[in-house]
């Protein structure tokens, strides 16, 4: 997202955004119950209302059942007639997905990342955006936006990159970038924070205004709700989990402190940590020889309940429990969501991350969180929907659309 000053057009927007969100949160909705909802005068919403659906955005439903008298007509987002464009740009492939506006998939591709410069990453990647959408032009009516996540520390509101851990950027202004290439409105985050987001909208934080996700992958980052928003802090840094340091003593992290969680927690970790006590329980043999396991056959092992894999995930699951227990004391969650390979574990590491944050988190002030493995998986494509849902909900995509 490019952030702009505020003006007087988007006071005026104001009430457009509220109703549009109200509509997305609560629709089906009638516009008497709307109009209440939004504190809003019948004929000011009947305004707004017939704009969005004049532009697409909106639409009527069928009619609920009459108590009497002339029957309401419900009011919902027309999550058909636009589309969208998510991409998360992965530290060796971009996974793109064109999607409705309620976040269903309608194609989909990857391609391999040019990673050498930000130069060539961003070529690289408007290359694939707009050969992604020629390719896709059937499927295509209206393409609302563009929504790009990837790993790093990411001003979303200015649509600048400061870093990413695969890739040298200086201030990469990214979202211009695309943008301008291809002329629609572009929204960038970082992959964590908008996977967290889409949990809010899609996923099981539904319901929930504080709500805290927690991705392992190569490295390890937290995305917060915080009050029903998205907290990213100064400049996109919240949530960098993985370098709170768990052990002074520890190896040497990229970061370069010592002992951060990532380097116990990740799955390059896990693998290594696991393998390198393999190889020191059991030495290989030229007739035996031992094969290293990956973080997948490693869960699926503690599952089947070897030693060895139960041991290593459940000392894992101690360092991530005590910084979960942590982040419980300073936000209060109502869910903590874990995502990542290592969920597949989830009987082995859950007990000894409730016993952690038993332990370590102040007791009786309210309902313990709620421990879940997230219900989206893999599909890449929700982070990127979800930050153009954003910004349609606070009006800044609508105020373009609507021009």
């Amino acid at each position: 997202m490019i952030k702009t000053e505020s003006t007087g057009q988007e006071l005026r927007l104001q009430p457009i955004a509220t109703v549009y969100r109200t509509i997305d949160q609560a629709g089906p909705i009638s516009r008497i119950q709307l109009a209440r909802e939004c504190l809003m005068a019948p004929g000011t919403l009947t305004r707004i209302a017939r704009l969005l659906m004049d532009n697409h955005l909106v639409q009527e439903v069928a009619s609920q059942a009459s108590t009497g008298g002339r029957r309401p007509v419900s009011l919902a987002i027309n999550t058909a007639a636009r589309q969208l464009l998510a991409v998360r740009a992965g530290r060796s492939h971009f996974h793109l997905g064109l999607c409705d506006l309620s976040g269903k998939l309608i194609k989909k591709e990857t391609v391999e990342a040019s990673t050498d410069s930000e130069e060539t990453f961003c070529a690289g990647l408007i290359t694939a955006m707009r050969h992604f959408i020629s390719a896709n032009t059937q499927h295509i009516t209206a393409l609302t936006g563009v929504g790009i996540t990837l790993p790093g520390l990411i001003d979303s509101h200015a649509g600048i990159v400061h870093f990413m851990p695969n890739i040298t950027v200086n201030q990469l202004a990214l979202a211009q970038s695309v943008q301008h290439a291809l002329e629609i409105p572009c929204y960038i985050g970082n992959d964590t924070a908008a996977m967290c987001l889409a949990e809010h909208y899609f996923g099981t934080a539904q319901t929930c205004n504080n709500a805290l996700f927690i991705s392992i992958h190569n490295g390890v980052r937290a995305g917060m709700m915080i009050h029903g928003e998205l907290y990213e802090g100064c400049l996109g840094a919240a949530g960098e989990i993985g370098h709170i340091q768990v052990d002074p003593l520890g190896q040497r992290c990229y970061c370069g402190n010592f002992g951060c969680l990532e380097t116990l927690v990740c799955n390059p970790a896990i693998e290594n940590r696991y393998n390198q006590l393999s190889r020191d329980h059991q030495p290989a043999t030229d007739s035996y020889p031992l094969e290293n396991k990956n973080i997948a056959e490693i869960c699926a092992a503690a599952v089947n309940l070897e030693p060895l894999a139960v041991n290593v995930l459940k000392d894992v699951a101690k360092h991530l429990g005590n910084v979960i227990a942590m982040n419980v004391n300073l936000i209060r969650p109502e869910k903590i969501i874990l995502s990542g390979e290592i969920a597949a574990a989830f009987p082995v590491i859950a007990p000894v991350i409730q016993h952690c944050m038993e332990t370590g988190t102040v007791q009786g002030i309210s309902r313990a969180p709620i421990l879940e493995v997230s219900p989206l998986g893999q599909q890449r494509w929700l982070g990127g929907t979800a930050l153009v849902k954003r910004a349609l909900r606070d009006g800044s995509l609508l105020g373009q659309l609507l021009e």
